[in-house]
């Protein structure tokens, strides 16, 4: 009976630490889901507010731009103290220990849009930020192989989905998996690449290697398949090229930057035409950065000395201009880049005032 007694305590001690765990459990898991509903949602905010009344050209011409929206806030972190205004118009960021944290755009230059994301390269911020185009929510892109990045400057994805970053000081590109995990960089060396630009239908990628005068050709495995250029004013050649864009025909469009001037090329890698001049006039281009071609064929340039866009037609002539130096919505301050969608909606990087704003194209020529 004694021992009957002593098997009894046993298994009653036994059920009661069992229970204990499992209320332990219970109490953890509770913990956890609570912390997650706590944490600070990392999603961007699309201003709106003067969405569609803004337009180029004003009245009593037909509108062919309009104003779409603003993206400055892109999570939550030690940079939420302050807005983008706040450093425009003096204060400092001293007390951004870390620009990985800021929780708003710092130098917005590179930006690639597909069916389902947006992907923002920002060398002040030293990330790549990816966000879902319907849910806001997001992800930071930070390190590579376990090193931080140091200037991601230019962006862009493939079918899959696969990221693929310039770095222009660590020079090199960086292949990641759609969920920002770390693949592979693109074999060969670099002097200082910048621009990318993607030929989706052809799986090809071009890297533009400002300091080497050319733009180099991969497939999306990052094997190189050949190159384009070299240091010159003539045909094909460049001086100081900075930006890419693949139009729907597969056209090549480069920036070349110190010959200011846009140089198109056929898929197959032939010289096709060439856009613009050193000037001061409208019709002229003086600092040219980003590129890109709406469905109608109109070439859109970056003129960052006079922060505005210009478009031409593929013959070079000048089309209309938007945009003019300020911080207010639809004026830019030293934009760089430039990006337009299978929607024709254009995306500007207005690089000094730490911001994208977005403009639609509503067609005509």
């Amino acid at each position: 009976m004694a021992e009957f007694m002593d098997m009894s305590r046993i298994e009653r001690g036994a059920g009661c630490r069992w229970q204990w765990r499992l209320v332990f459990r219970i109490v953890v898991a509770v913990m956890i889901l609570s912390a997650v509903s706590c944490a600070p949602a990392y999603r961007a905010h699309f201003d709106l507010t003067a969405s569609g009344q803004i337009v180029w050209p004003g009245e009593p011409e037909k509108p062919r731009i309009k104003y779409l929206w603003v993206l400055q806030n892109v999570g939550s972190g030690e940079g939420g103290r302050r807005t983008a205004m706040d450093v425009i118009t003096g204060k400092t960021m001293d007390d951004i220990t870390d620009p990985q944290t800021s929780s708003i755009l710092l130098r917005p230059q590179g930006f690639y849009a597909d069916e389902s994301r947006y992907y923002i390269a920002d060398p002040g911020a030293v990330r790549v930020t990816v966000i879902d185009r319907k849910s806001g929510e997001l992800f930071h892109i930070k390190t590579v192989d376990g090193e931080s990045l140091e200037y991601p400057r230019s962006v862009v994805a493939d079918r899959e989905g696969n990221i693929y970053v310039v770095d222009s000081d660590l020079a090199r590109v960086i292949s990641y998996d759609r969920r920002g995990k770390f693949r592979f960089f693109f074999s060969g060396g670099f002097r200082r690449p910048t621009g990318i630009a993607i030929d989706r239908q052809r799986d090809r990628i071009y890297v533009v290697d400002t300091n080497a005068h050319t733009v180099y050709i991969y497939d999306t495995g990052g094997v190189r398949r050949g190159s384009m250029g070299h240091r010159g004013s003539g045909k094909g050649e460049f001086n100081y090229p900075t930006h890419a864009f693949v139009d729907r025909n597969g056209d090549l469009y480069v920036t070349d930057f110190l010959n200011f001037r846009v140089q198109i090329f056929s898929p197959e890698g032939e010289f096709v035409a060439s856009i613009g001049s050193l000037g001061d006039s409208y019709d002229t281009l003086d600092k040219p950065k980003g590129v890109a071609v709406d469905s109608g064929g109109h070439i859109y340039i970056v003129d960052g000395a006079h922060d505005m866009v210009k478009i031409f037609d593929r013959r070079g002539r000048l089309l209309l201009f938007f945009g003019s130096t300020g911080h207010e919505l639809g004026e830019f301050y030293m934009p760089t880049g430039l990006f337009i969608d299978e929607k024709d909606i254009i995306y500007v990087m207005d690089t000094i005032n730490m911001r994208v704003q977005a403009f639609q194209f509503l067609g005509g020529d």
